[in-house]
């Protein structure tokens, strides 16, 4: 069974937490929220990739006409895991976990297919930050841990890429996007991971563990990355769902 098969990720009233009180018009148009790019244009590729850019400045405010909250932060209610195989194998859970840094993404490249209803963003990110409550037992390497309580984490040299899939789906005679999947993979170039009131406040033992995970954190990430993957795609998913649902491709990619 595939790492990503043995995670058991549960992301706890994430639609509760993004559908706020809807707020736009039935009138409010794609051009009203971002940069329109024409299907045809031979360098659309490019132009989206500036649309995108150009939204950065609404992800800490998020988009109140769609119904998005802020991405910067974003904030994923409870997420557990259960990785019950591997160097890695533990049970745990984080509530209320804050994902900031998304504002500072830089869009490397885009590759926009409509005939084929696909969409590959390449994205960097020099850090992004996480924190919120969490309760975990298991081991770790050759360690056990287990605790709750606050934690955060910090990775720098982010590189991001995402893939969104669909299929054409036509309605009332207009042509949306049918999204049918996003996955969004995450590498990082380090990660600090750090949790307090380890071992019922041990601090000895508690200051052991973070830096054994601070100084092993490639094989600790390693085993992480199928959780953060899925929270982010998650979150991202939704959003990218909420504008191919809401626009037809005629308004979102223009003749």
């Amino acid at each position: 069974m595939s790492p990503s098969a043995r995670v058991r990720l549960l992301v706890i009233a994430v639609l509760a937490a993004v559908e706020a009180p809807l707020v736009f018009t039935a009138a409010v148009k794609a051009g009203d929220l971002f940069s329109l790019c024409k299907r045809n244009d031979p360098q659309l590729n490019e132009c989206v990739k500036d649309s995108i850019t150009a939204l950065r400045a609404t992800f800490k405010k998020g988009i109140p006409e769609l119904r998005v909250p802020s991405l910067d932060p974003m904030v994923v209610p409870q997420i557990s895991l259960n990785q019950g195989n591997g160097p890695v194998s533990i049970t745990s859970s984080f509530k209320d976990l804050h994902i900031q840094g998304f504002s500072d993404v830089q869009i490397n490249s885009v590759k926009v297919d409509l005939p084929n209803y696909r969409i590959d963003v390449d994205c960097h990110l020099p850090w992004f930050y996480t924190w919120g409550d969490y309760d975990i037992k298991g081991q770790i390497l050759v360690l056990p841990i287990s605790g709750n309580g606050p934690s955060w984490s910090n990775y720098t040299d982010v590189r991001g890429r995402a893939a969104i899939t669909g299929r054409e789906l036509v309605k009332k005679n207009k042509t949306y996007f049918g999204m049918e999947d996003m996955k969004f993979d995450v590498d990082v170039g380090h990660a600090t991971i750090h949790m307090d009131n380890l071992f019922n406040g041990n601090k000895v033992l508690g200051d052991t563990m973070n830096q054994f995970m601070s100084d092993n954190w490639r094989a600790v990430y390693s085993e992480l990355k199928p959780v953060i993957n899925e929270a982010v795609s998650t979150l991202l998913r939704d959003v990218a769902k909420k504008i191919f649902d809401k626009f037809p491709l005629e308004e979102l990619f223009p003749k």
